[in-house]
């Protein structure tokens, strides 16, 4: 087990955390407060296709698709459009001012906050495992640390907060994958397991042989995607670390 680690994504992997990002988004882009009722309609259209977004600055370009109107059908075609002609200066607001809104959420409305984000069982189960000193694990996730870390303490996980590497870190490396090389190389490990909900972070990692992938279909996948189910996930992270 020494010689191996497991990374961990956060959203979509450890926790549900759509309903958070999509109020965060709703407020951003239309001004509605957070506790307004949800339009279900607009929000089960945002959980359909979230799994094109797996970094913030690329809701810049989906938060339009969902609340401005788009037909469904053009979605897809229209954001993969926008990606070609991309506004570096826009983005760079749009990531400021999401993250001012998440924190005023947290600090303001945490209680509220803490309704928004529910654990998987998975979590449970990584929990259990780490306490029980089965595996190794980093958390590695495009949301900001402390977020993370209040998440952790609120269900009891008395996780090593120098092991989880948040969008402060990960926004220095080309992909994830080039992260955990490195981590990898500066901490002797010689083999990982990662796991993440998004594939767009998986792809990259097949240019290493020593980083095994799970796809987590619990999580916010693309359709018809090929992965694990939270049991399978579970048994496979059991057999690397046996």
């Amino acid at each position: 087990m020494e010689n191996k680690v497991l990374f961990l994504d956060f959203d979509g992997v450890l926790f549900d955390t759509l309903r958070e990002v999509y109020l965060v988004n709703r407020c951003q882009y239309r001004g509605i407060p957070f506790f307004s009722d949800v339009d279900e309609k607009n929000y089960r259209l945002y959980y359909k296709y979230k799994f094109l977004v797996y970094n913030i600055w690329m809701f810049y370009y989906f938060n339009p698709l969902i609340f401005g109107g788009t037909e469904e059908g053009n979605i897809i075609p229209a954001f993969k459009e926008a990606l070609l002609n991309r506004d570096k200066v826009g983005e760079e607001k749009f990531c400021e001012e999401f993250l001012k809104i998440r924190e005023d959420l947290i600090k303001n409305h945490y209680d509220f906050w803490q309704t928004l984000e529910k654990p998987y069982d998975f979590f449970f189960e990584i929990k259990k495992l780490y306490e029980n000193k089965k595996i190794n694990v980093v958390v590695a996730s495009k949301k900001n640390k402390i977020s993370i870390i209040k998440r952790f303490k609120h269900y009891g996980f008395d996780f090593d907060e120098k092991k989880v590497f948040a969008r402060e870190i990960l926004n220095n490396y080309p992909s994830k994958a080039d992260f955990f090389a490195e981590y990898m190389r500066e901490n002797n490990y010689t083999d990982a397991i990662f796991v993440d909900d998004n594939i767009n972070n998986i792809m990259p990692c097949k240019k290493y042989k020593n980083i095994k992938t799970i796809l987590a279909l619990w999580g916010n996948t693309a359709p018809k995607s090929v992965g694990y189910t939270e049991e399978e996930a579970i048994l496979e992270i059991l057999n690397y670390f046996s």
